[in-house]
């Protein structure tokens, strides 16, 4: 029996799938145009014409501003998903850098929920890795963690620890991280546990922005890269992130 129309099949799938990935990424990329064009008036008819109308006008701009930072990161999330499946140069990545360049994001974005939240980081590692992934790895699990809660100052720390594991394939060892990052946040059912990466559940769809993808994103990053990741969390009690990259 000959393996070609099997290969050939192989081979169409993986082109419909990159066919897909694109088509994803540039219609996300496009639909930002029109949306920044929405925010910005949002903007401007707040600054300008706020004492012009009256407390209904204004609940339903705030609406549209809400809805319009919805499909913000709703984009967001669908670019994310689209980035995955795309190759990315490996680079030198000091992940102290990093995450700077996150907790600057993170803080104007919290300024503009009207909220605080701070991230504490120890010394961490410079690692040969995928930029691009890493960010979105790291930014999706704090943000997660100052989202999702109800202190007076949510807080979000990482850590991490190097250590050794049998290599997937062939014999011997291998080194890997394991990355940490803990939250005082709201925590999580154990009923939820095992199903909190999956793309079609979101456990809090009314109390708390998001789209719900952020986890399943993570975990996709961290299958490319070659690791696990898991979550240990009680309601009330907070939430642990742990994930693993082996070593380049």
């Amino acid at each position: 029996m000959s393996v070609q129309p099997t290969a050939l099949r192989a081979k169409e799938l993986e082109r419909a799938k990159r066919d897909l990935e694109d088509i994803i990424f540039m219609a996300s990329h496009d639909l930002k145009g029109p949306l920044r064009t929405i925010q910005g008036f949002c903007t401007i008819f707040e600054d300008e014409y706020a004492d012009k109308i009256d407390e209904k006008g204004r609940k339903y701009l705030d609406i549209v501003r809400k809805a319009a930072e919805r499909m913000n990161a709703l984009i967001e999330d669908l670019l994310n998903l689209s980035r995955i499946g795309r190759k990315f140069e490996v680079k030198t990545v000091d992940l102290n850098e990093l995450i700077d360049e996150i907790k600057s994001d993170l803080w104007a974005r919290f300024r503009e929920r009207g909220g605080e939240g701070e991230v504490v980081a120890e010394e961490l590692p410079t690692i040969s890795t995928q930029r691009v992934w890493m960010k979105g790895l790291f930014m999706n699990l704090i943000d997660n963690g100052l989202k999702f809660n109800r202190s007076e100052k949510p807080r979000v720390e990482v850590s991490y620890e190097e250590r050794e594991r049998e290599k997937r394939k062939g014999e011997g060892k291998e080194k890997e991280y394991l990355f940490k990052i803990k939250d005082n946040g709201i925590g999580i059912e154990e009923e939820y546990l095992s199903r909190i990466f999956n793309l079609s559940e979101r456990l809090h769809p009314q109390e708390y922005e998001g789209t719900g993808f952020g986890l399943n994103i993570c975990q996709k990053i961290v299958d490319k890269l070659g690791g696990n990741i898991r979550v240990s969390s009680k309601p009330a009690e907070g939430s642990t992130f742990f994930f693993t990259i082996p070593e380049k």
